[in-house]
């Protein structure tokens, strides 16, 4: 499991008219803090990121099943910490970076807020 604390949230990472959030983690550019959610890996020489489709999503306390999951996130995940959540159905050409997510709802995010990756 791969556990990651949230420490900036751009002014334009959340929006109510697309259901995702793109992270990255604290090496983006500020052009890209300002759509993205950075997060910081906790332990992170100790963790591996290995999510699959069938496993969970956790942010603070909210559960999500992983419906999809892309051939690029585990690389992007362990060189920049970067994914795209989707909080939507899996379209029939899913995003590579992507990590397709149910229930298709928008998590309540803080700064401090924990991503468990199981």
């Amino acid at each position: 499991m791969l556990k990651a604390k949230i420490v900036e949230i751009g002014p334009e990472a959340i929006s109510a008219d697309d259901p995702l959030l793109i992270l990255f983690d604290e090496t983006a550019s500020s052009q890209l803090r300002h759509v993205s959610v950075v997060q910081r890996f906790i332990s992170p020489n100790e963790q591996h990121f290995s999510l699959k489709t069938g496993g969970q999503i956790k942010i603070d306390e909210q559960v999500y099943e992983v419906a999809y999951v892309g051939f690029l996130v585990a690389d992007n995940m362990e060189m920049i910490g970067h994914a795209t959540l989707f909080f939507e159905e899996v379209p029939e050409q899913p995003q590579h970076n992507g990590i397709y997510l149910k229930p298709y709802q928008i998590p309540k995010l803080h700064v401090g807020s924990i991503i468990s990756y199981e």
